[in-house]
């Protein structure tokens, strides 16, 4: 109980010191202009699915009035091209029904994505970078979506709106822009991951190797000889029982005196 008492009477000092130091390092171009490419892409994914909407069953918000002849209207002839369904789960027609559960799923991930774009964005290299800009606004997306399904409101009445599919690929599920950069990002957000693993391993690899070396020179990673080592411990030693020594004979003059 200490413990916690203890965490939540430091957290604010040290939250102060993180953001002290991150807004001090923080490279301010690239940070404001991954924020603007975020939120870019959001409105990208938001206004399409109106579009999408509006376009393929003539703006009733009872879906009633589906137009078939704009069905597999032509996006990229020959390869995407947009075919509206809707869809209560998650990305490629998961966890269909479970709109509460995804809800709270696509919470968290909103959140966890925006603190990291936001207050941990110069502690990744450049392609987990990518990962982040591409996931948070794919997660929120997603987010608004289910939550408007919960809601009942508006185009979400029937469940999330997918309209791109994959013309060279008919049995591909049908999804929307939130699903792409999602997926996308998670693939950027891995390959980041391998490289930056790759690299503390070779870091790790090369401090071993320098130790060895150094070993087998006779010297350890200070530059200092084992001679000088081992002098240094004996005096070390030597001063260790010259203090025990010095202990004894004051113990035994105190009890003299007794």
């Amino acid at each position: 109980m200490n413990k916690v008492k203890q965490f939540f009477i430091t957290l604010f000092p040290r939250l102060k010191e993180y953001f002290k130091k991150y807004f001090k390092s923080l490279n301010y171009v690239t940070w404001i202009i991954a924020i603007l490419v975020a939120v870019g892409l959001f409105l990208s994914d938001y206004f399409t699915k109106i579009a999408a909407f509006h376009y393929l069953t003539n703006g009733d918000p009872d879906h009633l009035a589906l137009d078939l002849s704009k069905q597999g209207t032509p996006i990229i002839p020959g390869i995407l091209d947009m075919t509206f369904t809707q869809n209560l789960g998650a990305a490629w027609g998961s966890f269909s029904g479970q709109m509460w559960l995804l809800t709270i799923i696509s919470s968290i991930a909103s959140v966890m994505l925006t603190i990291n774009l936001l207050f941990r964005f110069n502690r990744y290299n450049k392609i987990m970078m990518t990962g982040v800009v591409l996931m948070a606004p794919g997660a929120i997306g997603n987010l608004v979506d289910r939550i408007g399904c919960l809601a009942k409101a508006g185009i979400y009445k029937g469940g999330v709106i997918d309209f791109l599919h994959f013309t060279f690929w008919p049995s591909f599920p049908i999804c929307n822009l939130a699903d792409y950069y999602l997926s996308i990002g998670i693939v950027f957000l891995i390959i980041g991951f391998v490289i930056e693993f790759k690299k503390e391993y070779k870091a790790l690899k090369a401090e071993e190797e320098a130790e060895k070396l150094a070993l087998e020179q006779g010297k350890d990673v200070t530059g200092e000889s084992q001679e000088d080592l081992l002098k240094k411990l004996q005096e070390k030693e030597k001063e260790n029982k010259e203090e025990v020594d010095s202990e004894n004979k004051e113990e035994s003059g105190e009890e003299k005196q007794e």
